[in-house]
């Protein structure tokens, strides 16, 4: 009788199953943009946006407010996340301001519960006559 696996042919067999192995894990841990809580503003003119979408906090149970505004500018923007409550204030549940000058980033990861709807919300500062649109977002 042969042997099923032998020499190179195993090799490959032991080299997939460890690399499907370490990268699963690795794979699951990283953030990910939650759906319905992108944001995208403009930054012709200064101002603040709500976000109408509202999404439910996710099995992680915490999440990130995180942004983006593509201009080489000292000026800042700040994106929030704040739980929606009917009948009573929204509490701000993460926040985090950044410079337009600075690349992509996060603020803090703040705790989330599975049976709440949360949104996002942003303030920026305008820059007369740019094209330029920014965006915030919340990552679990």
């Amino acid at each position: 009788m042969r042997k099923l696996y032998t020499g190179k042919r195993k090799l490959a067999v032991v080299g997939t199953l460890t690399a499907i192995a370490v990268g699963v894990p690795a794979v699951g841990a990283v953030a990910a943009e939650i759906s319905g809580s992108r944001l995208p503003f403009s930054i012709a003119t200064a101002g603040s946006k709500e976000d109408g979408d509202r999404w439910k906090g996710k099995s992680s149970g915490h999440a990130k407010a995180c942004g983006d505004v593509p201009v080489s500018d000292t000026r800042t923007f700040s994106a929030y996340i704040y739980q929606d409550r009917s009948l009573r204030p929204d509490p701000k549940i993460a926040s985090t301001s950044r410079s337009y000058r600075q690349a992509y980033g996060c603020g803090a990861y703040k705790g989330t519960s599975t049976t709440s709807k949360y949104y996002t919300k942003a303030t920026w500062a305008g820059i007369p006559g740019s094209r330029a649109y920014g965006y915030v977002n919340a990552q679990n």
